[in-house]
C-alpha cells in the first residue's frame, strides 16, 4: 500500500563514531549501547519506516565460546537497543542477518539462523504491540538466500524480507538474475 524506507548503513556510522578497523560492529551493542540506540532513533526521526538490529555479521563463527561475547548476548543486546531506539512504537524493527558462505557450506547457517530468530522471537511474546520483521540482507548467492529464508520461516512467524545484490551485468554471484531470485523467493 505504500513504499517502506529502511535505515541506512550502520557500519559506516559506527566507524564515524569510533569503530576501529577489524573491530566487530556487533560488539557495540554491548560496549556502546547508547550510540547504537541513538543511531536507531535518528533514523526513525529522519523518516525511515524500518530500522535493522545491529546483527548483520552476528554468526557462530564470529561469536563462539572463545570470544568476549556470546552470540546470544550480542543478539539480545541488539534487540534491546533497537527497542529502546523505537520511540512510541514508531516504525518496524528488522532482525538483520547476512548469511555466511562458510556457515552455509558447513551446514551451520540453519543453526545460526534458528538461534538468531529464536532470540528475536521473544519480541512476539513480550511486546505484541510492536511491529517486527526478519530481514535477510545483501544476499549474492541463491543457495545462501534459500537457506536463510527457509530457516527464518521454520523458526518464526514474523514477516521475512530479503534483499539481494547484483553485479553490473545484473547477475548475482552465482549467476542468478532478478527474475530467478523473485521466483525462488515466491
Amino acid at each position: 500500500e505504500k513504499i517502506l524506507l529502511f535505515d541506512g548503513g550502520t557500519g559506516s556510522l559506527l566507524q564515524e563514531a569510533g569503530l576501529k578497523p577489524g573491530e566487530l560492529p556487533e560488539t557495540w551493542n554491548i560496549s556502546h549501547p547508547d550510540i547504537v540506540v541513538k543511531l536507531h532513533s535518528d533514523y526513525l526521526e529522519a523518516g525511515c519506516d524500518i530500522i535493522k538490529t545491529n546483527t548483520f555479521g552476528a554468526n557462530r563463527f564470529k561469536y563462539n565460546s572463545g570470544t568476549q561475547y556470546s552470540l546470544k548476548e550480542i543478539v539480545t543486546a541488539a534487540m534491546d537497543n533497537a527497542m529502546r531506539g523505537q520511540k512510541a512504537g514508531r516504525g518496524y524493527i528488522g532482525t538483520g542477518y547476512r548469511a555466511d558462505r562458510k556457515a552455509v557450506k558447513a551446514g551451520w547457517d540453519n543453526w545460526i539462523l534458528r538461534r538468531l530468530f529464536q532470540y528475536s522471537g521473544r519480541w512476539q511474546k513480550q511486546e505484541r504491540n510492536r511491529r517486527r520483521l526478519i530481514l535477510i540482507e545483501t544476499m549474492s548467492d541463491t543457495y545462501e538466500l534459500k537457506a536463510a529464508v527457509l530457516a527464518a520461516k521454520e523458526s518464526s512467524s514474523l514477516p521475512v524480507f530479503a534483499t539481494v545484490i547484483f553485479d553490473e551485468k545484473g547477475k548475482m554471484l552465482t549467476g542468478g538474475t532478478p527474475q530467478t531470485a523473485i521466483a525462488l523467493l515466491e
